[in-house]
């Protein structure tokens, strides 16, 4: 499995399925996207 499929698999796992913005699919996406969204996703959330 790579990397950019863990990526996606994670994404799915947490509701993502699109990016928001273009409402491109998630395996259209560079590896470096999906990783961009990955950290872009904990940031709206809180530690408590």
């Amino acid at each position: 499995m790579d990397r950019k499929q863990i990526y996606i698999d994670v994404l799915l796992h947490k509701g993502i399925y699109k990016e928001e913005d273009t409402g491109r699919q998630l395996y259209e996406m560079s590896e470096q996207e999906l990783f961009e969204l990955l950290k872009g996703d904990g940031e709206n959330e809180t530690n408590s």
